[in-house]
């Protein structure tokens, strides 16, 4: 399966343009997935939201057509795999506190595949945390999702992604994002599990004023490896998109970073920005980084840039001087990378089981 195909695929030399998954996938179906909360205002079923019955959504695009970010044969697979949707759709003008938690525990030998769709109508707002997590560090399977998200006119949607899962999983998490007028997304990401993490993201800023803001964390330890496609495109006039990437590689890690910001024409005042900062641990790591800015439209601005860099000897011994061993410096500097971005996590019982997994893979 070829996935994460960059919108203009000009860097073959790096090798960089794609990525490819050549296992066979044979999914069980096993695995348990719970929605924990489900707060007041928003509903949770398994049929698509233009079936419901409850949306007064004229002439609106359907949320099954919106395209995600790692490409047609990833949606044929999700589409073939998972016969069911779980739907979660706020309310016309409803501001919904209380996160939905939907929680995913794979355990050893597990594989499974879901889809998850989520709309925000007119005026709402709504925060949804997906946590993927395994009991054992070493559990082996599959893990794929595929999360849709239309987010309407002045509606907010935050989502949130944990990928706590055994470092012998092979994990797909691909997002496909469409946002009217006024409206807003913000995308919280933390990937610290999983042996092979493939992230696509697609974000189609459709609306006047529509607007994308995007923080990922990570930290890639041992032989794990993590290959990311973002691509956020602007349509609408006066449009914004932030995307910021933040982690850690140590060992034998290995890393791609692909982020396109695409300046469409039509898109007068649209803004965009995009910035990685990559922490370089060990001298056996592999890291490339990709940010790409197309642009067809001359009343824009767009932004890229990237930081890479190892801890300076200096740093080294001035807390070695202080009492910290080597491994706890590279912790120190660690959190203090992605605990920026775990903080826009607003959910103690997440903010605990990420910093327990940080000290734990440091041990």
């Amino acid at each position: 399966m070829r996935i994460n195909t960059l919108q203009k695929p000009t860097w073959n030399a790096l090798k960089i343009n794609d990525a490819v998954v050549e296992e066979s996938v044979i999914l069980n179906g096993s695995g348990r997935s719970v929605v924990e909360k489900i707060p007041a205002g928003v509903i949770i079923g398994n049929e698509s939201c233009k079936d419901c019955g409850g949306c007064d959504l004229k002439d609106a695009v359907d949320i099954r057509s919106i395209r995600c970010g790692m490409g047609e044969e990833a949606d044929s697979f999700f589409a073939r795999s998972s016969a069911d949707v779980l739907m979660v759709h706020a309310r016309k003008d409803r501001q919904v506190a209380e996160p939905v938690n939907i929680r995913y525990l794979m355990e050893n030998g597990d594989s499974n595949a879901d889809r998850v769709e989520i709309l925000a109508e007119e005026g709402s707002a709504i925060t949804v945390i997906m946590d993927y997590s395994s009991t054992k560090k070493d559990a082996k399977g599959f893990f794929g999702v595929q999360t849709k998200v239309r987010v309407s006119k002045n509606a907010r949607v935050h989502l949130v992604k944990v990928n706590l899962l055994g470092l012998s999983y092979l994990c797909l998490d691909d997002i496909g994002v469409t946002v009217e007028d006024g409206g807003s997304f913000d995308l919280t990401q933390m990937c610290l599990g999983g042996g092979r993490n493939y992230i696509g993201v697609a974000a189609d800023l459709a609306g006047y004023k529509a607007s994308f803001n995007g923080d990922m964390g990570y930290l890639c330890l041992g032989k794990q490896e993590l290959d990311m496609n973002y691509h956020i495109a602007h349509h609408g006039r006066k449009t914004g998109s932030e995307l910021q990437v933040k982690g850690a590689l140590r060992d034998e890690a290995r890393k791609n970073f692909r982020g396109t910001i695409d300046l469409i024409h039509g898109a007068r005042g649209a803004s965009g920005n995009e910035l990685e900062d990559v922490l370089l641990l060990s001298e056996g790591v592999v890291n490339k980084t990709l940010p790409v800015i197309l642009c067809d439209e001359e009343d824009v601005e767009g932004t890229h840039g990237a930081s890479i860099g190892r801890l300076s000897s200096d740093i080294l011994f001035y807390m070695q001087s202080r009492g910290l061993s080597k491994q706890e410096a590279e912790l120190l500097m660690t959190k203090a990378k992605l605990n920026y971005v775990r903080n826009l996590i607003k959910d103690e019982h997440t903010h605990g089981r990420i910093q327990y997994y940080m000290e734990e893979a440091f041990r």
